[in-house]
């Protein structure tokens, strides 16, 4: 789908259940190939990611961040059609854990086995100051729109704060 949205769209929204890694290795080379049979350029071409962001002012609004976005990754991660993502890191075999746990209703428990690495994989987690810095380090390259995907409450004053320091950067 990907490489056709390459040939025939003006954009794409990268869902949401990706990494950086993904995205360089498996999403633009397949945009490249749809690129590359319409004659197209990826200049011409939108990509938005809404990315996970984990951050807070104070030890507990980070904790409640990572809880959020931690149960939001196992609840895509359980998704079958999801795995590819997995499998690029290592974590396929996560999956069917996720999926068993998914059909029990066990969504708490689902949360707790995304681990630091595979949180800092698949989330931007830092202070809400880095938070403009290190999206532009990370995605700057490669997508030309980003959103914030905060499954948590966040104060809006932080959340104005990264905004006015991405459009400053």
């Amino acid at each position: 789908m990907t490489e056709v949205a390459g040939e025939v769209a003006d954009g794409m929204l990268v869902h949401g259940f990706t990494t950086e890694r993904y995205i360089r290795e498996k999403t633009l080379p397949a945009l490249e190939r749809g690129f590359a049979k319409a004659g197209r350029d990826r200049k011409d071409y939108e990509l938005s990611f809404p990315s996970f962001i984990v951050t807070g002012s104070t030890e507990e609004e980070v904790t409640a961040a990572a809880t959020g976005v931690r149960q939001q990754i196992a609840f895509y991660g359980s998704t079958p059609a999801y795995r590819g993502v997995l499998d690029l890191h290592g974590w396929g075999d996560l999956q069917g854990e996720l999926n068993r746990l998914s059909k029990l209703g066990e969504w708490q428990q689902m949360g707790t086995l995304i681990d630091e690495d595979i949180l800092q994989a698949f989330a931007v987690v830092c202070e809400p100051q880095q938070v403009a810095s290190r999206l532009k380090a990370r995605f700057g390259d490669v997508v030309d729109r980003v959103s914030f995907y905060m499954p948590y409450r966040a104060p809006a004053e932080q959340v104005a704060q990264i905004v006015d320091e991405l459009k400053a950067a």
